[in-house]
């Protein structure tokens, strides 16, 4: 990750990186600046990725993420939530674009294979368990729309919908 950091300050102008002692930022792993340009890490952050460790890679990630995507302000992987009302719900929206982000960039789709189990995912990218579970259910569902198959549905469901409508419910829904 460090390396990747390195490149993004020598191809981008507006993109730097700050390492910052884990006191300045107690709420927060890292941080994303998007008025400075600046990616701010906790020296702890910094030295566990330096050890590989799965979820200081994906703090990292998540924070190129929020710059990749032309975040505006500034976006944190924040232990604390300080915004309210329709800014709470874009922070939202973009928080989620970002883990998104860093999930696919951690484990590109090209890498994976539909035969990868959450395991391997976890050994091949240096990801949590938590992280690699949901990057194979992203994968799966990119597979299933690429080849033009629907998701079937939980058993538990359809048993609903089936008596739904033996009680006279129309389901646009075929359920075979």
């Amino acid at each position: 990750m460090m390396t990747v950091i390195e490149r993004l300050t020598k191809i981008f102008r507006h993109f730097a990186y700050q390492q910052v002692p884990d006191s300045e930022m107690p709420d927060a792993e890292a941080q994303w600046d998007a008025r400075k340009g600046v990616l701010h890490m906790r020296e702890s952050v910094v030295g566990a990725i330096q050890r590989g460790e799965p979820r200081a890679r994906m703090a990292i990630a998540n924070e190129i993420g929020h710059f990749a995507m032309r975040h505006a302000g500034v976006r944190s992987r924040s232990t604390i939530q300080a915004t309210t009302g329709k800014r709470l719900l874009e922070a939202k929206k973009e928080e989620s674009e970002a883990r998104r982000f860093a999930a696919m960039f951690l484990a590109p789709n090209y890498l994976l294979s539909s035969t990868d189990t959450v395991e391997d995912i976890v050994d091949r990218f240096g990801m949590s368990f938590e992280a690699a579970m949901i990057r194979k259910g992203e994968f799966d569902a990119f597979q299933r729309r690429a080849s033009g198959h629907r998701r079937e549905l939980p058993s538990v469901v359809v048993d609903y919908l089936k008596d739904a409508q033996r009680r006279g419910a129309k389901l646009r829904t075929e359920l075979n």
